[in-house]
């Protein structure tokens, strides 16, 4: 029996069983434990004690209390999430369940449900949207390919921004923050309003650094304003826009007797971009009766970017569109009802681009078209067989075809991809404070329009007719217990295998790896055991090895097998925290060697020690931090490629204050 005959099996099997009910909209607390609202497992709203899967939600007020300035920082301390930029943190680069090189095209990021990530491999721009403006972060860890479909591999983070629920809420920040002879500056500003049937919301945020590296200053400027409206009873329309604008520094890689003689110093003394993201939402949610309801979310956005790297330039615009209409539905089966989700995915890409041979852009050297159209459907099922398990199950079938074009080289090609995947997953609660799971099924990711498509006049342009989807699947077996503030643990363990895993080879050209297998396990543990103790630690282990070929049991290039993060907060006083952070990466090997036959790029520990103060008694909601980070100056690159060292920062300062009212 193939994969096609068992997920059908599957999904009759799931529809015979009973329900589960829609979930409540809001976050409920009674003494005995907490029920959080989820839509990122289920993709309808679901509470934690019944989501097949590993998911952590970062509330507003945990944000608050977090002293994060952005959420890069706000993410990088959750079990199984890191970081790596060549950069900035701006363009830094997500990776969840060991994937290394090209790691953000396989964990989809999502904002109030709509796809951030861009169709090609650059990433996604982390300081376009205010953390103020973020009600909670929900972090799904494993492969949810079937429910969201392209680039759900290692995960999906979903952003749900802040619905005013009254008539006014202003909130300001500001930060200065040093690397000794270089600053950083951030400020913003937010207001919210809820009237009678509407709400509204809008921000402003101004960031700039001097970086701490020579040549890797940047600054970043965003807007947004966005709101809804309750067109009747039945019917909530929304709307958003934004605008982000970012211009940085690239100081190039060093090498290795370079980055132990000065890490600060800058290789390339003139690259640089200037990027700037034109955003607008649309939005439709029908209440159709008390068992249906439509969903219709739009968005179009334009992405500008002007590079100029390696004596040439290039200029490029990208233009996205999305609509994911969805019906949820509360039907019976007999007396045994279900809550089926029946959706579609629509996505199209175009990115139109010129290449100069000098940076002064008088001649061109090339010009080019690249493209995606996508078009996938999803039905989910959902059902409760008694009052302590249930079982999920969702199947996806895609389509999506990837063309592109070179006039000066005349390369123009396209290829057309097909993806049939499937998800099953059941959960068990022992009683109210805690949950076993077990999901499986399997996953895809297509290339990415510049692996697919290689026209960009960098080199020999090629189609890359041979490259394939990666695929394969996943099994994931966890567990939770949450007794409110005392103690709140997830856990879970995995097994990924993958064949197809796209990745360049020696010669700089995306092809098909040989055979991939992932083993690991995430555990995350945060307790209040007293009024003035606070512990939150996190532990993460991934084994990612080939399993055929020539490179068979050797590791995946810049996947540590093990991370650790923890934070103890002391609060000797109402209203003050203070303690250290931590955080632990073992030694990976280093970008590009597959053949692990270089030295392991060098482990590090990072110490952190942070003061955050919000008093009593002061109208409003004052808080004011202050963090010094890598207190002892560890030199470290998190990010080594083909011999080329991206040094991280060193010791830092930052002093922050916010206001909300």
């Amino acid at each position: 029996m193939n994969f096609r005959s068992i997920s059908i099996l599957a999904a009759a099997v799931v529809l015979l069983h009973a329900p589960f009910g829609f979930a409540q909209e809001t976050e409920n607390e009674t003494d005995d434990h907490v029920i959080e609202v989820v839509v990122t497992a289920d993709r309808v709203a679901t509470d934690l004690l019944s989501t097949a899967a590993h998911v952590s939600i970062i509330t507003a007020e945990e944000i608050r209390e977090s002293g994060a300035t952005n959420l890069v920082q706000l993410l990088e301390r959750q079990p199984g999430v890191s970081f790596r930029s060549f950069s900035n943190e701006a363009q830094a680069q997500v990776d969840m369940r060991g994937f290394g090189e090209g790691s953000a095209a396989r964990v989809l990021v999502l904002v109030d449900g709509r796809r951030q990530n861009n169709p090609d491999l650059s990433g996604v721009n982390w300081l376009g949207v205010s953390i103020d403006a973020v009600e909670r972060v929900e972090v799904l860890r494993g492969s949810a390919s079937a429910l969201y479909g392209n680039h759900a591999v290692g995960g999906v983070i979903n952003i749900i921004t802040k619905t005013p629920d009254r008539p006014l809420e202003v909130t300001g920040f500001g930060s200065l923050g040093s690397f000794g002879d270089a600053f950083t500056r951030q400020g913003r500003l937010g207001i919210l309003h809820a009237g009678d049937g509407y709400r509204v919301r809008g921000s402003v945020e101004q960031f700039e650094t001097d970086g701490y590296r020579d040549r890797s200053a940047y600054e970043a400027l965003n807007f947004s304003f966005g709101g809804e409206f309750d067109a009747s009873d039945s019917v909530i329309v929304s709307f958003g826009s934004r605008y982000s604008g970012i211009e940085y520094e690239l100081p190039g890689a060093l090498t290795e007797a370079e980055f132990k003689e000065n890490p600060r110093q800058a290789t390339n003394q003139e690259d640089e971009n200037r990027e700037n993201l034109f955003g607008i939402d649309l939005g439709l949610e029908w209440f159709i009766g008390d068992s249906a309801v439509l969903e219709i979310p739009l968005g179009y956005s334009l992405k500008i970017v002007d590079s100029d790297a390696f004596g040439a330039a290039t200029d490029t615009e990208l233009e996205t569109v999305l609509a994911s209409p969805a019906v949820v539905l509360e039907w019976a089966v007999g007396t045994v009802p279900v809550r089926t989700r029946l959706g579609v995915d629509a996505y199209h890409a175009q990115q139109d681009g010129i290449r100069y041979s000098e940076v002064e852009r008088e001649n061109i050297a090339a010009e080019f078209q690249l493209a995606q159209w996508s078009f996938g459907t999803m039905l989910s099922n959902a059902v409760s067989l008694g009052d302590r398990f249930d079982l999920r199950n969702v199947l996806r079938y895609e389509r999506s075809e990837i063309s592109g074009e070179n006039k000066a080289s005349g390369v123009k090609d396209s290829k057309t991809h097909g993806a049939f995947v499937f998800d099953l997953g059941s959960v068990y609660r022992p009683n109210d404070q805690s949950k076993l799971f077990l999901s499986g099924g399997t996953l895809y990711r297509y290339p990415a329009l510049d692996e697919q498509a290689a026209v960009r006049g960098f080199g020999a342009d090629v189609f890359e007719r041979d490259l394939e989807p990666e695929k394969g699947f996943t099994i994931e077996a966890g567990g939770a217990v949450y007794l409110t503030n005392l103690i709140r643990f997830d856990g879970s363990m995995y097994l990924m295998q993958l064949t197809d895993e796209i990745a360049p080879d020696e010669n700089f050209r995306n092809v098909n790896l040989d055979e991939t297998r992932r083993i690991g396990g995430d555990i995350q543990l945060t307790s209040e055991p007293i009024e003035q103790l606070r512990i939150s630690a996190g532990y993460s282990y991934v084994n990612p090895v080939f399993i055929k070929g020539d490179n068979k049991d050797n590791q995946v290039p810049l996947v540590p097998n093990h991370s650790v993060d923890a934070e103890l907060g002391i609060r000797p006083i109402g209203g003050l925290e203070l303690g250290p952070a931590i955080s632990f990466r073992s030694e990976p090997y280093a970008g590009g060697d597959s053949a692990n036959d270089l030295d392991k790029i060098d482990s590090y520990f990072l110490t952190d020690l942070f003061f955050r103060f919000r008093p009593n008694g002061v109208p409003g909601d004052l808080s004011i931090s202050a963090t010094f980070k890598n207190i002892l100056d560890v030199s470290y690159a998190p990010f080594v490629y083909y011999g080329g060292y991206y040094p991280a920062p060193g010791r830092s300062f930052e002093i922050a204050a916010s206001y909300r009212y």
